[in-house]
C-alpha cells in the first residue's frame, strides 16, 4: 500500500491511499499540525514497532474512516465497516500507542491528571522516537505542492 502526503498552501495536507485492499481512497485537505500529518505519525509509529493492526493495516484491509472517501466511485461504499468491527480493539490500542508516542515525542506532558501509565516501554518509546524524527525530516524536506510518498 502506498499513502501519499501531499503538502498544501497555509499548514495544509491532503492525502491519497493507493493500493489497498477495497478502492484508492483520499482525504481532502486538512490541517498538519505543529510538525508533521497525524497519518504520517501514524505511519512512523505504527511501522517502528510492528504495529500490523492499527490504523494502517486497517486501512490496508480495506477499513473506511471518516473523511476518507473513494478516489473513484465505487458501489462498496459500507464494506471498510466490516473491517473496522473486527479489527477496532487492536485499532485502539495503536491509537492510544501513537499518540502516547508522539506526546513524549513532542515534549507534552505524560504525568498526572487525566493521563494514565503508558502503553508503550522504555524501548518502544525509543524506537518511537527516532521514527518520529526520521519522519519529521522527510516530511520538513517536502516543498509545498510536493508529496511525500510512504510505503506500508
Amino acid at each position: 500500500m502506498e499513502m501519499i502526503f501531499r503538502k498544501l498552501p497555509d499548514d495544509h495536507h491532503e492525502l491519497e491511499v493507493r493500493g489497498r485492499r477495497g478502492p484508492d481512497v483520499r482525504l481532502a485537505a486538512q490541517p498538519t499540525g505543529p510538525s508533521m500529518p497525524h497519518d504520517l505519525v501514524h505511519a512512523a509509529v505504527e511501522s517502528a514497532l510492528g504495529i500490523t493492526d492499527g490504523f494502517w493495516g486497517a486501512t490496508a484491509q480495506g477499513a473506511t474512516f471518516e473523511g476518507f472517501e473513494p478516489v473513484a466511485p465505487t458501489r462498496h461504499r459500507r464494506s471498510g465497516l466490516k473491517v473496522l468491527r473486527r479489527e477496532g480493539d487492536a485499532v485502539m490500542r495503536a491509537e492510544l500507542s501513537v499518540n502516547w508516542a508522539y506526546r513524549v515525542w513532542s515534549g507534552q506532558r505524560t504525568e498526572g491528571r487525566g493521563l494514565g501509565r503508558s502503553p508503550l516501554d522504555e524501548q518502544q518509546i525509543a524506537l518511537a522516537s527516532a521514527a518520529l524524527d526520521r519522519a519529521a525530516e522527510r516530511w520538513s524536506e517536502v516543498a509545498e505542492g510536493e508529496s511525500l510518498v510512504w510505503q506500508w
